[in-house]
């Protein structure tokens, strides 16, 4: 059947044709080549428990081997050819890789493993070859060396978040448009480029974030605490780098059975294929959001590898809300939380930290507006604003700023408008924003001197404007 249908079948009890076989539980897999040929298929049996979650666990672990197998020709029938390989981060499957994409020295693909053309917007798998690469993944081949462990994250138009990074170089002489060679890369950091960001302008920040690395380091589960926005999941990333991981979203889980057979596919993966037990980073986000019931078998598999001579696992998780206080109110298993909870560490929001101008001059930096300057008025008003999104808010905040403003220096002005919701008078309010002269100015600098541009900008007459410019002596520059 799985030949037939050339996709991943499950045969369970009953639906077996003899009636000698509905004891059984019967999955296969295609196995493909490097072209995406059917060869064969995979196939395992097993006594039917009536558990849905073995069949899920059955089919990903068949599907793991026909991965590998594919992997293994596809590396060798393109070995002249650059492979990159292509995730979706927090992805639900532990003992499943990642797809890989050949691409040529024009940036052109060449091939591509089964389910590549699946984290695209493109229908059918034959449809990626002769695609240029840059067009399909929105970035080209060169971006990825420059970014710190030439991993990087893109989306796509609407589709989802991908994590891209190099696999392996082309073996000829002729190098890829912005690739150095391997020798001159070998000593950078193997941090994201989102390091400096996270602790930047805050020594405490720093602080904290060094304790949490010694903790991960020596295998302690560590929960890191903190608002939306203030770099909790930038912390998993500098701690984790490039080892394996597998997410849990403890938001997107439910009561549903798809989800409790889910949770209980990846507990026997961590059992019997021992996927937890090789060093993977288990990670739970939005811990506080967890449903009861998957509390319940997730501490059951916390206590067997704590009791384990060998605990290879490395917890992290994360939470918006004190997670003490669930643990109170009865919401949260109090022996889950201190399975959880070896080390705490709480993320400070940007108002805390101690020079969050410095912070904003990184996150300039990280979107490529490096040349952009401050004036005063716009590091006042970064001071005194709240950011109640914190480092997320910022960061859009920045871009707005630089895209509307006059690409030499960000003013007060520039940061109010680029603030979600309000009249332009309640942003300026809120940023606490110099005198009116000095709005009025940054308003036509920004607009070019297009006066009815400002007017507009400020939510003001073009009458009343030219009568302030008259006031406070503003005249056009020659």
């Amino acid at each position: 059947m799985a030949l037939s249908e050339s996709q991943a079948m499950t045969v369970r009890g009953k639906e077996h044709f003899y009636a000698r076989l509905q004891g059984y539980s019967c999955s296969g897999v295609p196995l493909r080549n490097a072209s995406n040929e059917i060869i064969g298929v995979a196939s395992l049996s097993s006594i039917d428990r009536g558990s849905a979650g073995d069949s899920l666990f059955a089919q990903q672990l068949l599907g793991a081997a026909a991965s590998r197998i594919q992997e293994t020709l596809f590396l060798r029938d393109f070995k002249d050819a650059a492979i990159v390989s292509v995730a979706v981060p927090g992805r639900r499957e532990l003992i499943k890789g990642a797809e890989l994409v050949a691409v040529d020295e024009r940036g052109t693909i060449l091939g591509a493993t089964s389910a590549a053309h699946k984290l695209t917007d493109v229908d059918a798998h034959s449809d990626l070859t002769g695609r240029a690469f840059d067009q399909v993944f929105g970035t080209d081949l060169g971006s990825l060396d420059r970014v710190p462990g030439r991993v990087m994250s893109v989306r796509r138009d609407k589709g989802p978040l991908l994590e891209l990074w190099t696999r392996t170089l082309m073996e000829s002489t002729k190098a890829f448009p912005g690739f150095r060679k391997q020798k001159e890369i070998s000593n950078r950091r193997n941090l994201p480029s989102t390091f400096k960001e996270l602790v930047a302008g805050s020594q405490v920040l720093a602080a904290i974030c060094e304790r949490a690395k010694t903790s991960f380091d020596h295998s302690i589960p560590v929960l890191i605490e903190g608002e939306t926005g203030t770099g909790k999941s930038a912390l998993i990333k500098v701690l984790v780098g490039n080892a394996r991981s597998l997410t849990v979203d403890c938001a997107a889980l439910s009561g549903a059975d798809d989800d409790r057979d889910y949770i209980r596919s990846l507990i026997e993966q961590a059992r019997i294929a021992g996927g937890l037990e090789q060093g993977t980073t288990l990670i739970f986000d939005n811990v506080d959001e967890m449903p009861s019931f998957a509390q319940d078998m997730f501490r059951c598999l916390l206590e067997e590898t704590e009791a384990a001579a060998d605990q290879a696992i490395r917890i992290l998780s994360t939470s918006r809300k004190p997670l003490r206080e669930a643990v109170t109110n009865g919401s949260f298993r109090d022996d889950f939380y201190y399975l959880l909870s070896g080390m705490s560490v709480v993320l400070p929001p940007v108002r805390e930290r101690e020079s969050p101008e410095i912070l904003a001059r990184a996150v300039a930096e990280s979107i490529g507006t490096s040349n952009a300057n401050f004036d005063k008025g716009a590091l006042k008003a970064i001071r005194h604003y709240d950011w109640p999104g914190n480092v997320r808010e910022m960061r859009n905040v920045l871009r707005q700023a630089v895209l509307h403003g006059d690409g030499q220096s960000i003013s007060a002005l520039d940061l109010a408008i680029a603030q979600p919701n309000g009249s332009p008078a309640r942003k300026l309010a809120k940023l606490h924003v110099c005198d009116e002269e000095q709005i009025i100015l940054d308003a036509l600098r920004s607009a070019s001197w297009n006066v009815s541009r400002a007017a507009r900008t400020l939510g003001m007459g073009r009458a009343t404007i030219h009568r302030k410019m008259n006031g406070f002596g503003i005249s056009r520059p020659t």
